[in-house]
């Protein structure tokens, strides 16, 4: 891929992020289940990072991530944090998985849910933070997992067609 290819990759998946974080703000907040919002930041690391490599993905998941803290979050750096080791470790595996595959990006999310939520938990309470974990477990594991996984096979197909745009557009 040469330079300019890039820098047309980069803006692409920077605008596809800006309007992410747009509708998460918005639009999707009339989409809760049991107050659970599908976590499409988290979905779109793996899902550009499965394409992208490790470094690419750990990247973008910085970058989202902390963007993410500064708009949304309480304490900046952890969402930035947890996406960048997402993206790192889904990009690790790029090429290994095969890729057309839908329920690759779902298993994916779901773990990728799971780690998000277990690492954040962890950190709040190193913080001191008072957390019904019984309540944080049940909302995560049940409503958060399949939320994620529901809206991962949307935004993988997306993604998936945007690098498989670019692949035909090189032969």
């Amino acid at each position: 891929m040469n330079k300019g290819e890039k820098k047309i990759q980069g803006f692409i998946i920077g605008l596809v992020i800006i309007v992410n974080l747009i509708l998460q703000s918005t639009l999707l907040q009339y989409f809760k289940i049991y107050n659970v919002l599908p976590n499409t930041a988290l979905i779109l690391v793996i899902s550009f990072s499965m394409y992208s490599g490790k470094n690419q993905g750990a990247i973008i998941g910085l970058s989202v991530g902390m963007l993410q803290d500064i708009i949304f979050g309480r304490i900046v750096g952890l969402n930035a944090f947890v996406y960048m080791l997402i993206g790192y470790f889904v990009g690790l595996i790029n090429r290994k998985v095969f890729k057309d595959n839908l329920l690759i990006p779902v298993a994916l999310t779901a773990v990728g849910t799971v780690l998000y939520e277990t690492v954040n938990m962890l950190f709040l309470c190193f913080l001191k933070y008072r957390i019904e974990l019984f309540n944080v477990f049940k909302k995560m594991l049940v409503v958060e997992v399949l939320y994620n996984s529901i809206f991962s096979i949307l935004i993988y197909i997306y993604v998936s067609k945007l690098f498989q745009t670019k692949k035909k557009k090189r032969h």
